[in-house]
């Protein structure tokens, strides 16, 4: 039986377009995945309760769930690449709470507390300019990259984390130091070998003149087997450009009368702040 009411459910607050065009997705991933205006609801009730979940933050889960929520039109949150989800993320957070929100932050010259009014909009923005792959050489070698997805970002997040936690436990533990150096050696090795893969999930092909390889048993065989200096790298290529497929960076100036110099803040996405607390943590990059 319908009601009244439902002339007041909610309505989309804006229309976006995905940083990616689409180009990553099919129809399983995103309703009608070219179409490119995809529109944006602000949050509910639960979705404000999810996001102040922590079981539900720390895998994942609250994230995904919100998406579906306000971007019906989505379908699988976890298979968006990662700046798609930073963006559509932005998205949500001026549907639901409007385009200016503060942002704190310090001077990399004064090490002075700023606070900046930050516009969402001109935010996303930065957004028109990413590309949806990168390539590099090492050598005769062509690497192309594409970036990963959010589920491949969570599962090494929390896999990352256990590690971290381990450790913490074994220097509180009173096990001998023989033992003690024993499982630091293990967990650091099962660090070492996460960072190895998470290198590798960012390679799409590896190609020379005449041959491409797109196998990623191949390439992870041949990633692993290659001597350190190879391997080093191509880590620090792979980082440089991937860094490149996160939030744009902000500029910002010193509010101190002394100073007054502008430096660039790295914006950190930590979403519990950004929707639960309204307000964003951030990173400084030294200018």
């Amino acid at each position: 039986m319908s009601s009244f009411l439902q002339a007041y459910q909610r309505q989309p607050k804006l229309f976006i377009d995905l940083p990616s065009k689409g180009i990553h997705y099919n129809d399983t991933i995103i309703q009608d995945a070219q179409y490119i205006q995809i529109p944006v609801f602000g949050m509910n009730a639960m979705d404000e309760i999810m996001f102040k979940t922590p079981d539900a933050l720390f895998t994942g889960q609250a994230t995904a769930e919100v998406i579906k929520s306000c971007i019906p039109t989505i379908l699988d949150p976890w298979n968006l690449v990662g700046f798609d989800i930073d963006y559509v993320l932005i998205a949500i957070r001026i549907a639901t709470y409007g385009d200016e929100m503060s942002i704190n932050s310090n001077c990399t010259h004064c090490s002075n507390a700023t606070e900046s009014a930050l516009s969402l909009t001109k935010l996303i923005q930065g957004y028109d300019a990413y590309q949806t792959s990168y390539s590099f050489n090492i050598d005769e070698l062509v690497f192309n990259l594409k970036p990963i997805t959010y589920k491949q970002m969570t599962d090494f997040s929390i896999e990352n984390y256990s590690y971290d936690r381990h450790m913490i436990e074994i220097a509180k533990s009173d096990l001998k130091q023989e033992e003690k150096d024993s499982q630091t050696k293990d967990v650091f090795l099962k660090s070492n070998e996460l960072n190895l893969r998470v290198a590798i999930s960012y390679i799409e092909s590896v190609s020379n003149d005449s041959d491409t390889e797109n196998s990623i048993e191949a390439i992870t065989e041949f990633v692993t087997n290659n001597d350190a200096v190879f391997y080093n790298k191509l880590k620090t290529s792979i980082y440089d450009l991937s860094s490149r497929w996160k939030v744009p960076n902000l500029d910002v100036t010193c509010v101190s009368d002394e100073c007054g110099k502008n430096y660039t803040t790295k914006i950190d996405l930590d979403y519990s702040n950004f929707f639960g607390l309204k307000f964003l943590h951030s990173r400084n990059l030294i200018s």
